[in-house]
């Protein structure tokens, strides 16, 4: 049986309760920081090595015999660490689920960072062979000198051609390691939820942009921007868009089947691997002017991890549903 042990609230610290719960039900969390492995690749003199060292302990006191656990020395060390990116941190102030969990991931990437060495073999023999060849020589550029098992786990890469009036492309190819969605039709009230399935596509449709310099025609004018997937996580993390522009919060339930999310429609290159189920969620509750984040998790049925407490619940869809954590079927 799955121990559920919560994590207590030291003041407005449920966003970081939630993010933590949910990303130590994923592999990197349980396999590589649950174990000695970690070890071998820390760094005393790096940046965020303790933050690494107090989110290894964190997890290790999840495992033990308490009801709950009171995390603290790892809220300090990750309000140290988080200051670097966003000032607005600190000890007591509400913070962003999404945010924390990019920081955390940054931070233990970092740490445990190591130079290897990615050969790329082969000839490409057709224009998508040779897109293929240009994203792996980008992933390579990116993370050869910095490659960490959390690159595998949460990191994936966009591709985004730009096509010219003239016919010409430019393909720029990026890392992220959270894919936030917008919620189509969120700005109108009354409009229906859209599903999953429909955020995802509005994502990745194409879009018309006016006034590109094409480095080849040498002319401003309208091209094509298309974006798709070249490379897929293990564990695909996505964030609706929650608040409009205009700071009203979005309530709707975003429909999806838990057991298959495709991605396949939105591979770059037709490859199968792309089905993933979904293992955990984060809701925000409230408005944008303060709030109160919990997270689900699919275990032996669904449970809702609600700071110090642990309940069964119904799936892990509501209508303030705000981010997804989804697995990879193998």
């Amino acid at each position: 049986m799955t121990s559920r042990r919560g994590l207590a609230n030291i003041g407005n610290t449920c966003y970081l309760n939630s993010a933590f719960q949910a990303l130590k039900r994923t592999r990197t969390f349980t396999e590589y920081l649950g174990s000695d492995e970690w070890k071998k690749h820390r760094h005393e003199n790096r940046r965020g090595y303790d933050l690494a060292t107090e989110t290894v302990n964190l997890l290790a006191e999840l495992r033990g015999e308490k009801p709950f656990v009171i995390p603290r020395r790892f809220v300090q060390e990750f309000i140290k660490y988080a200051r670097d990116f966003n000032d607005e941190f600190r000890i007591g102030a509400q913070g962003d689920s999404a945010e924390a969990i990019q920081i955390l991931l940054d931070g233990l990437h970092m740490q445990h960072a190591r130079e290897v060495k990615m050969d790329i073999h082969g000839t490409p023999s057709s224009p998508d062979q040779e897109e293929l060849v240009q994203s792996l020589e980008s992933w390579s550029t990116f993370f050869s000198k910095e490659y960490s098992p959390f690159v595998d786990e949460f990191y994936g890469q966009t591709r985004t051609n730009f096509i010219c009036e003239c016919g010409a492309r430019r393909t720029v190819f990026e890392p992220w390691s959270v894919l936030k969605l917008e919620i189509p039709g969120a700005d109108k009230a009354g409009n229906p939820a859209p599903t999953l399935k429909e955020c995802i596509a509005s994502a990745f449709c194409t879009e018309t942009l006016e006034g590109y310099a094409c480095d080849k025609c040498q002319k401003r004018g309208t091209t094509r921007k298309e974006q798709s997937i070249s490379r897929f996580p293990q564990t695909l993390i996505l964030c609706l868009k929650r608040f409009t522009n205009a700071g009203a919060k979005v309530r709707a339930r975003i429909v999806y089947d838990e057991n298959c999310v495709d991605m396949s429609t939105w591979g770059s290159w037709v490859t199968d691997g792309h089905k993933y189920s979904v293992v955990s969620t984060i809701e925000h509750l409230g408005s944008s002017r303060g709030g109160h984040y919990v997270m689900r998790a699919k275990e032996e049925g669904w449970f809702v991890y609600d700071d110090t407490n642990a309940a069964s619940c119904e799936g892990g869809a509501g209508p303030d549903t705000y981010i997804l954590f989804l697995q990879k079927d193998n």
